[in-house]
């Protein structure tokens, strides 16, 4: 792997809940590798269902075929249903595996393949990263990262219900300093180039994010991106720098607008660029609870992000 962006995993505790269901749909196999392998493929689905619902998507794991009796009797299933979008496969990978074993009777009708790694005492799942390929094993060092992984899910949602998409834009910030990051905004390496880059405050915990966002035709083929930065200030509070870039090498054009916009509408702070700025930015703090709108202007074309800490 050639990145620290790519080595990014996501654990889920194994809780007593998670076991019980596990013993709950094993119980009452006779053959022990069938009875081992519903075991697993519940804990995989277990974990998988967890992550995604922390990132935002909706599940339906009860009208999956993995919660179907007579299904995981007969076939090597550990389906997920992904409302709206499809169905995700579960893969258990024991601890020391260094494959992805994807049976035959799910390589139609699935969206993708998560590979879930237990430890040994089955107390942990960690989901290690994601493929569209339907194939017998894929080495684990291939696996495409957890962030694609988002950014194809939202990619599908977008397509399939662009419309929902954007009447349902609220972004709740406050819960990326967890981990918790809507799939919609990349890390900034993947939208810009580092030496682009001006973040001015620094905080041993924050997190930076970014979005390609859409002016038109105006902007003379130049995408833009909005970068959205957060820093844990005092408790309850959170200190938020956010940037306009232009997306490459460009300069951004004169007359780009930056409004940051109060819970009521009201516009609080505001910077447009002038001819030759790199990047224009303004920073503020916010409360826990409090919601804020960012629009980026030129011109007529306009877009607006809705954010609650």
């Amino acid at each position: 792997m050639n990145s620290i962006t790519e080595q990014l995993t996501f654990s889920v505790t194994l809780s007593t809940k998670a076991h019980a269901i596990a013993q709950e749909y094993s119980q009452g196999i006779a053959n022990p590798e069938k009875r081992q392998q519903i075991y697993l493929n519940t804990l995989a689905v277990y974990a998988v269902d967890y992550y995604l619902q922390c990132m935002g998507f909706e599940t339906d794991w009860l009208s999956s075929d993995s919660r179907d009796r007579l299904t995981i009797q007969l076939m090597n299933v550990a389906d997920l249903e992904v409302k709206n979008l499809g169905k995700l496969e579960c893969r258990p990978v024991l601890q020391k595996a260094e494959i992805c074993e994807i049976p035959p009777e799910v390589w139609e009708d699935r969206i993708g393949y998560v590979a879930v790694q237990f430890n040994a005492e089955l107390k942990e799942a960690t989901i290690l990263g994601f493929t569209t390929q339907a194939q017998a094993e894929i080495p684990l060092n291939q696996l495409q990262t957890l962030e694609d992984f988002l950014l194809y899910l939202s990619e599908l949602e977008i397509t399939k219900f662009p419309q929902h998409q954007e009447s349902s834009n609220l972004v709740k910030i406050g819960q990326w300093l967890d981990g918790f990051v809507d799939a919609s905004w990349q890390t900034i390496e993947h939208i810009l180039n580092s030496q682009q880059l001006g973040l001015s405050f620094k905080s041993a915990v924050s997190i930076t994010r970014g979005q390609k966002i859409d002016l038109g035709m105006q902007l003379e083929q130049i995408s833009l991106a909005l970068v959205v930065k957060i820093a844990a200030a005092s408790e309850g509070e959170v200190d938020i720098l956010t940037q306009v870039y232009p997306v490459g090498n460009h300069v951004l054009p004169q007359g780009v607008k930056l409004n940051i916009h109060d819970e009521s509408g009201e516009n609080v702070l505001e910077v447009i660029s002038r001819e030759e700025d790199n990047w224009i930015q303004l920073e503020f703090s916010a409360e826990l609870g409090e919601k804020f709108q960012i629009i980026v202007t030129h011109y007529d074309a306009q877009q607006t992000r809705v954010f609650e800490v």
